[in-house]
């Protein structure tokens, strides 16, 4: 009877898996919605790129693609968050990371295409040793609404791949293998009384 429940439990969790499932233990990246804003608000605001935790390994490349729509939001660039990774030519040993991304392209397409390599093969690597309780920000996502936004309008952040690449791939974390779970934002306009 027990061989049959264990059997029946790897099952459970290989179709689990198989159908892009996530394990709540999985670390987690999430965009960090904003209180309420009104339709009036014209302000530059960020969100943040948040990082619940990472695997026992190094990680040389990180890659995050977030949809939006640009008719409704004008994605400005992204501002340094505080996770920090190693770097063997600093006199701490570590440094924030250079992230890459295109503010043009992403107007253009409604994707933010966010991405980091450490071309020193994982001297500048992202990992778990580093990664503090509180130091979760990965990066900032810096917005503006635009005039076509409305009182009760709900603009999506959503976090449709994101990747922690480690040099041996079955280690590394990805949300399409199920290994890291993605929280998806959203900004509430609310009515400007």
């Amino acid at each position: 009877m027990g061989a049959v429940m264990l059997i029946l439990l790897l099952v459970f969790l290989f179709l689990f898996l198989h159908r892009g499932g996530v394990l709540p233990s999985a670390p987690a990246v999430s965009v960090e919605t904003p209180a309420k804003m009104e339709e009036k608000d014209r302000e530059p605001f960020s969100l943040e790129l948040q990082l619940t935790s990472l695997g026992e390994t190094v990680y040389p490349a990180a890659s995050f693609s977030i949809s939006f729509d640009p008719a409704k939001l004008e994605f400005l660039g992204i501002s340094e968050g505080n996770v920090i990774i190693k770097n063997s030519e600093s006199i701490s040993g570590t440094a924030l990371p250079e992230w890459n991304v295109n503010a043009e392209r992403s107007n253009e397409t409604g994707i933010i295409n966010i991405m980091y390599i450490d071309m020193t093969g994982g001297k500048n690597a992202f990992s778990k040793e580093l990664l503090r309780e509180q130091d979760n920000v990965l990066l900032l996502l810096n917005f503006r609404l635009r005039g076509s936004v409305r009182a009760g309008d709900i603009l999506e952040l959503s976090l449709d791949d994101a990747v922690f690449a480690a040099s041996d791939e079955a280690e590394s974390l990805s949300s399409t293998a199920g290994t890291l779970r993605t929280v998806n934002g959203r900004i509430v306009i609310g009515d400007s009384k």
